[in-house]
């Protein structure tokens, strides 16, 4: 699709040329791009945009290696959301190096086997091989515990991770003892990883264990303490109608009171003394919110 418009690109777009280079775009390139070479697109989304902006801001643009790619029409099939960040710098001397690739088959990305999304696992593990799945998991839960602090991404994972590296191995060496002897709470094996896992950062790693082989006898029907029998009461009651996170959010906030009550009475013959009024996070006290700081 020729514009009628008289170029100010350096090279053609509508081209089966098949070519890649790197190109000194301009704000002013930008947007004649988007204004003309961009009818056969995904839709802009306007918060992947704000991305790009906080990204720059704090790192300046980086030379990513992805390219602004124009199928055979002269249409653009990637970098969209890189071309209007661009686009909004009033500067038009400013320059951004950018890799062109034209000649591009038509839908190419729909028929195709796009490329795997990368997962912030994905970005560990680049760093770090020796990082398995389910400590990465439970630093992604760890995360959404911590109050206010970012939600794991791709782009802070690696930062984190060496952060609590050593304490998610210890975490999970000593929740896999409790694991090892019974599948309650299988699925929400990554949430008492990251109890654990703040817990030992706390310095409280012998009460996790106490606790745990507490708990770990009451579901074996071993031996009982009043603790421990609340603390499952509390678990079959309340929790059954609950989402995914849902139980994720629950049974972190009744392992931080059970913490509490440990800290109290080692021997666990303390009452878990919750209702759901009380488990709510703005009536929480002690563990919880010392972990949310």
């Amino acid at each position: 699709m020729k514009s009628t418009k008289l170029s100010i690109l350096p090279f053609d777009p509508c081209t089966t040329k098949r070519d890649a280079f790197v190109l000194k775009m301009t704000p002013p390139m930008a947007r004649y791009i988007l204004k003309y070479h961009n009818n056969d697109n995904r839709e802009l989304k306007p918060a992947q945009v704000n991305k790009i902006d906080q990204s720059v801001a704090a790192h300046g643009w980086l030379f990513d290696g992805y390219g602004c790619c124009f199928n055979v029409e002269g249409n653009i099939t990637e970098k969209q959301h890189g071309l209007t960040h661009i686009s909004k710098n009033p500067d038009d001397t400013a320059e951004y190096d950018v890799v062109i690739v034209t000649g591009v088959v038509l839908d190419a990305f729909s028929k195709g086997a796009g490329a795997k999304p990368r997962t912030y696992h994905d970005e560990i593990y680049r760093k770090d091989k020796t990082v398995l799945k389910s400590q990465s998991a439970i630093l992604n839960d760890l995360m959404a515990r911590k109050g206010n602090r970012p939600k794991l991404s791709i782009n802070n994972a690696v930062e984190y991770w060496y952060i609590w590296k050593d304490y998610i191995l210890l975490a999970e060496k000593v929740t896999n003892e409790f694991f090892s002897e019974t599948n309650a709470f299988s699925a929400q094996k990554r949430t008492i990883g990251a109890w654990a896992t703040l817990c030992i950062n706390a310095g409280c790693e012998e009460e996790v264990k106490i606790f745990l082989d507490l708990l770990l006898n009451e579901l074996n029907l071993i031996s009982e303490t009043r603790l421990t029998s609340d603390f499952n009461e509390y678990w079959k009651e309340y929790v059954q109608h609950e989402s995914n996170e849902g139980y994720q959010k629950v049974l972190y906030r009744l392992l931080c009171v059970s913490l509490d009550r440990i800290i109290t009475k080692p021997s666990g013959h303390i009452a878990l003394n919750m209702t759901p009024t009380k488990l709510m996070s703005k009536n929480l006290t002690g563990t919880y919110q010392k972990f949310l700081a």
